[in-house]
């Protein structure tokens, strides 16, 4: 059936119902004979059904358009790859899509569709074509399962009035509304592989936290709760950033910095092992991530500085040097990122996240009701960043930027302990989040003109090497300096309010 002809509707029937008779429909003057097709659809999985729990699928799809490969992902736009004459296997690019779920276990068949349709054009009187209706029949069979048949009448037209009209005769003859059979065209998962969501939703004192969480949940089941939030974001985006994506290196990183905030805030609730490792092998992945990010934000802030100067304040190839010096650390911290994306170090570390959010290994502490539980911890974290202030004001030069970086860091994980706290605690949460991150983006800024300046300094001296001018390389370090200033005032401010301990 041609794609985009306009509404589209679907009906299941019974294996034996005979389609009625079309040409009665308002405005048809015939319907041609039918044309035959098939379609078979192979969905591939792991044995243990990762990729269909996670919202991914890979299918390879024969057809009347011939072989081809179909690939969705939860971040990105669905991808085809059509089979060469002899090419066998996954493609080598719809592969590195999945590659976060699937890691280094096999992919194998789980499900095959095997669809013969009829294809009816319902035509008036001048022979245009005004809709199609498709009776499609199914036989579906699984890994370990026994095949079952399914049936469905669909109709697609420009008219929506006719289609109206069809499905009234549809409904006449016993079809219901709905989807008879799970076909890869309409993005479902494979019939038979609904999860029991053991791997992803249970464990933890007090049984799955498919229940609502309130103040008297278990905190264990709070902290599940947000890792497995955090977990699924960082699969989602690792497609992303294997292409380059620079939205999906950020959103990844943020990602991985929040898992491991949350264990280390949240780490009286299981054994020292694995958070400790995993919390390790986190920092890891962030700082590669970062390498690359660094370099994309200080291109972009470096660029903006410069076209903000007027033309005549622009002494030489300034714009060209940062490019140079800043896509090449990017290119080079990109290769690094795709080096540790398939990298055993990396899969083991997803393996090592993936068991711990199907944990036993709670401590009693993890027994505590959630709310008053913590808020003890979102104490705790503000105490900590209110000694890291309070020690930051006594220091001077670069004693006190690294402080303030601390601070800093302080501020993040005490946004993202709160972040865990909301859904027990909303309106309390949402305060301290706010605050706390308000005070890192003032704090992040002062951090990012800081860098700026280094970058500016060694810049100018190899431009200054090079027998370029070295002015507007000076200039910019002193707009610099006027923002680091700036952001300390402000973040003065901030901390004023910044709010009580919970």
């Amino acid at each position: 059936m041609a794609a985009g002809t306009g509404t589209a509707s679907r009906f299941s029937v019974d294996e034996a119902q005979v389609l009625p008779p079309l040409h009665e429909l308002a405005g048809i003057a015939k319907v041609a004979q039918p044309r035959e097709g098939h379609r078979t659809e192979v969905w591939y999985d792991t044995p243990d059904r990762s990729l269909s729990l996670r919202g991914f699928r890979l299918t390879r799809i024969t057809d009347d358009d011939g072989p081809r490969w179909e690939r969705s992902a939860p971040a990105l736009e669905p991808g085809t790859a059509v089979l060469r004459e002899v090419a066998l296997g996954i493609p080598p690019e719809l592969l590195e899509d999945v590659r976060a779920v699937v890691r280094d276990r096999e992919l194998v068949p789980v499900q095959t569709l095997a669809t013969r349709y009829l294809e009816y054009e319902l035509l008036d009187g001048a022979a245009t074509v005004l809709a199609r209706v498709r009776d499609e029949s199914t036989h579906d069979t699984g890994a370990g399962r026994s095949g079952t048949n399914r049936r469905a009448w669909i109709i697609e037209a420009t008219d929506a009035v006719l289609v109206r009209d069809a499905e009234a005769m549809f409904r006449t003859s016993g079809a219901v509304p709905g989807d008879a059979q799970a076909g890869g065209e309409r993005g479902e998962s494979p019939a038979g592989t609904t999860p029991d969501n053991s791997a992803v939703s249970g464990g933890g004192p007090g049984g799955a936290d498919a229940d609502p969480l309130d103040v008297g949940s278990p905190l264990a089941l709070l902290l599940l709760h947000y890792l497995r939030g955090q977990f699924e974001e960082l699969l989602r985006h690792d497609p992303r950033v294997r292409r380059g994506d620079a939205d999906g290196i950020h959103k990844m990183r943020v990602a991985t910095r929040r898992l491991r905030s949350a264990l280390s805030s949240y780490r009286s609730t299981m054994e020292p092992e694995p958070g400790r490792s995993l919390r390790a092998e986190l920092r890891w992945l962030a700082r590669v991530l970062g390498e690359a990010r660094d370099a994309q934000v200080m291109r972009h802030r470096l660029r903006e500085l410069i076209a903000a100067e007027p033309e005549d304040l622009v002494m030489g190839p300034v714009a060209a040097r940062v490019d140079e010096e800043l896509l090449h650390d990017y290119r080079q911290a990109f290769g690094r990122i795709l080096e540790a994306l398939s990298s055993p170090r990396y899969f083991r570390a997803l393996d090592e996240l993936e068991a711990l959010v199907d944990s036993r290994a709670w401590t009693e502490a993890a027994k505590e009701p959630a709310g008053p539980a913590a808020a003890r911890i979102i104490r705790r974290d503000r105490k900590r960043l209110h000694r890291r202030v309070r020690a930051a004001r006594k220091l001077a030069g670069e004693e006190h930027t690294e402080a303030l970086h601390d601070a800093r860091k302080n501020a993040k994980q005490l946004r993202y302990a709160a972040e865990v706290w909301a859904p027990v605690q909303p309106k309390e949460a949402k305060e301290m989040v706010d605050a706390a991150e308000h005070v890192q983006k003032i704090l992040g800024e002062h951090q990012d003109s800081v860098v700026t300046q280094a970058y500016l300094r060694r810049m100018g001296a190899a431009a200054s090497a090079a027998g370029e001018n070295g002015f507007t390389y000076g200039r910019l370090h002193a707009l610099e300096q006027a923002s680091a200033q700036s952001a300390r005032e402000r973040f003065a401010g901030a901390w004023k309010g910044f709010p009580a301990s919970p």
